[in-house]
């Protein structure tokens, strides 16, 4: 055993103690390159489940707000349904208008005339109500107001031939023009506390 034996005995252990290195820093290697690997694949899943997260919120949103569009388009808003309700409430009820009914040929009426916008004229006396023929009592000047705001005519303008009883709270009246060339038979009632009110009025061909 030479220097030359001791030699390559030194260059085996060098030799295998640099392989020992090499290996030790390539298990490192191969440690912490899969270390590296498996820990940037763990935030893209991360990622990926958040961007799923915020994508499904946003869908609901805009499902949400389809939803408010529809109903938005179908239903009317409680203020301006009310708004509408009044003003058809407010609106003026249409005028109703007036019947005319020829008479028959062979009869003394031309023609019969309802209004259904007639109204009682009013009254001063108090109920129970007792219906009066004289002349001078305030009954009879309340049933010629009812006469003359059925037929148009002034009281200065008529002439009075009849007033007389129809029935309970019922009278009717004859009356023409002071030229005598029109005749009215006029139907009034009495309505409790608001006076005469005018049913019907027959224009007639003569005086009867």
């Amino acid at each position: 055993m030479g220097p030359r034996f001791e030699q390559r005995v030194k260059r085996r252990k060098i030799n295998r103690m640099l392989n020992m290195a090499i290996a030790f820093v390539f298990i490192l290697i191969l440690f912490f390159g899969w270390q590296l690997l498996f820990a940037d694949d763990h935030p893209s899943e991360q990622a990926t489940q958040s961007d799923k997260k915020i994508e499904k919120k946003k869908n609901d949103d805009d499902h949400e707000k389809n939803v408010e569009v529809e109903i938005g388009k179908t239903e009317k808003p409680k203020e301006e349904v009310t708004e509408e309700t009044t003003e058809e409430t407010d609106e003026p009820e249409e005028k109703q208008e007036v019947i005319e009914t020829a008479g028959d040929p062979s009869s003394n009426i031309l023609k019969e005339i309802v209004n259904p916008s007639w109204q009682p004229v009013g009254t001063t006396q108090s109920e129970p109500h007792v219906t009066t023929f004289d002349e001078s009592s305030v009954d009879w000047k309340e049933m010629l107001d009812a006469v003359s705001y059925a037929t148009g005519l002034a009281q200065s303008d008529m002439i009075v031939w009849f007033i007389g009883n129809n029935g309970p709270n019922k009278a009717v009246a004859t009356i023409s023009t002071k030229d005598k060339s029109q005749y009215y038979k006029v139907y009034i009632e009495w309505v409790e506390n608001q006076g005469w009110k005018p049913t019907k009025v027959q224009q007639l061909r003569q005086k009867e």
